[in-house]
Formats: structure tokens, sequence, C-alpha cells
């Protein structure tokens, strides 16, 4: 496996870069979370935010607590491009993504069907290289599944609510029967004072709570809407939605005022699970 990995890019930059100090910063971050009432029957997967550890990830720890307890044989992760421009959706098309935690294998065959049945993906490393936001999801997801979990890495670039409604289905359709987790990764609001950064979120929660596909679709395609991983976020909904009975919850929501750095401009952060 070792030609085709795609090797660790922030590792010691937004989370440690040891395996021993990794593995109990995850491990604080987790134990962390104070102990939830909220038990779902079925966990379609969480939406979680992708900053610097020291910023986001006591926030993102919410989700992956809950997901503990749902264990899956694949999950799949699907973030926003930051660094690389291109059209549509890119599968990552290799082996394995790799963290000081070790390697992640890829579940090639589920990825090359999904690229088969969406006219919108593509199979590639573009959008994976130096991408952090799908990235920093994993060492919390090897941490929760120590006995091993298979990866389907997406990244989003350019595309449309309808292309990604379509990508949806077509993940709805190629999973069917399989035992899979998806990941949105997203952070909310940048760079605003804390208390607008605070008010632009809980619009933004509440239609996600209200599970508005329609105005979250519209705020995707005209960019009225403040959340680098909105695309993923409807992926993620729209899938979920196909079962007729999805729901949505926030879980826990923090700027990095909150956390790692002064109120002026911050950046917000939620954890949020779609289920029923």
């Amino acid at each position: 496996m070792a030609e085709n990995i795609r090797k660790p890019a922030v590792a010691g930059t937004f989370y440690a870069g040891s395996p021993q100090s990794l593995d109990r910063e995850v491990a604080t971050y987790l134990k962390n979370v104070p102990d939830s009432v909220f038990q779902p029957s079925r966990l379609f997967g969480i939406i979680s935010p992708h900053a610097g550890y020291s910023c986001s990830a006591p926030t993102a720890a919410y989700g992956f607590r809950l997901m503990y307890k749902f264990p899956v044989k694949t999950v799949i992760v699907i973030a926003p491009s930051h660094s690389d421009y291109f059209q549509g959706v890119s599968i990552f098309h290799g082996e394995g993504y790799e963290t000081p935690l070790g390697v992640v294998p890829v579940d090639v065959d589920l990825c090359q069907r999904l690229k088969s049945n969406s006219k919108n993906a593509i199979l590639s490393a573009v959008g994976h290289q130096s991408e952090h936001s799908l990235e920093v999801q994993l060492p919390f997801l090897q941490k929760i599944y120590p006995d091993g979990f298979n990866l389907v890495p997406i990244t989003v670039g350019v595309t449309t609510a309808e292309d990604l409604r379509e990508f949806a289905e077509a993940l709805f359709n190629t999973t069917a029967g399989e035992q899979v987790m998806v990941v949105a990764s997203s952070d909310l609001s940048h760079y605003y004072p804390h208390e607008i950064a605070c008010r632009k979120d809980a619009h933004f929660i509440k239609l996600l709570e209200d599970y508005d596909l329609e105005s979250l679709g519209q705020g995707y395609d005209d960019q009225s809407l403040e959340a680098c991983g909105l695309g993923p976020i409807l992926v993620l909904m729209h899938y979920a939605d196909h079962s007729g009975q999805a729901k949505c919850k926030s879980l826990d929501y923090r700027t990095s005022g909150d956390t790692c750095s002064s109120k002026s401009q911050v950046v917000g952060y939620v954890s949020a699970v779609v289920y029923e």
C-alpha cells in the first residue's frame, strides 16, 4: 500500500505530530464531553468542524463521542476543498490516508462504485493532497474505532445544490444495505466579532434543525449562508433524507473566541448529528 498513501499534511500544526501525544490529545477531548441522555435509534452521520484542535476539537468531540456508540465498517468523510479548484466531487483514488496513528485503508471498491454511479464525481488526488478539513477528522475516527474501519475520502469542489442532491442519491443507492457512516466536515461563519458570529450561526443551525433543505440549498447556490462545508452538509442531509424520517440536532456550538482566540474576529464551530 505504501505507493499510494496520502501522507498527513497538517500533523504537528493542526494537531499533535507524535502518535503518543495525539492519542492523549484526542482521548482528553473525548473524555471532556459530558454524558448525554440523547440516544438516537439510528445515526446517519455527523457535522464536524475542522480547525486546529485547540480551537475546534472541544466541539468536534461531541459528535465523535456519540459516533462511538455506532460502530461501522466504513466511514465516508466529505470535506470542502480549500486549496484546489475543480468541478464536482473528488473521490480519492489512492489506497490509504495516513495520520500519526497509522494508515486508514480506503475502500477502493466502494469508491469506484460510487464514482460509476454519479455523473458529478471523479476519482482523483485533486482536492486531497494538502486539504486539512478531511484529515483532521481521521484521528478522532481512529480513536473511537480502534478495531479499524475503511474510509471513503471525498472533497467537494465547484458544484450546485442540485449536483449535491444527485451525488447524495448516488451515495444512498451505492451504499444500500452496507454498514456506513457519513462525516460532513464544516466550520461556520468566519472572522466576525463573537456576538455577530453567534447570531449568524444561530440562524444557520436553525435551518439545520428545521431540516430546511430548500433554504440550505438556496443559500449554497447564492452563497448567502456562511459555512465552508455546506456542500458536504447538503450531501449528508440529502443522503439521510432518503430514509424519510431524518432529523438534525446540534450537540455543541462555540466560537474560536470561546476556545483559542480573542472575540474580536472568530470562527464558528458546531457539532451536529443527523439521525432518526
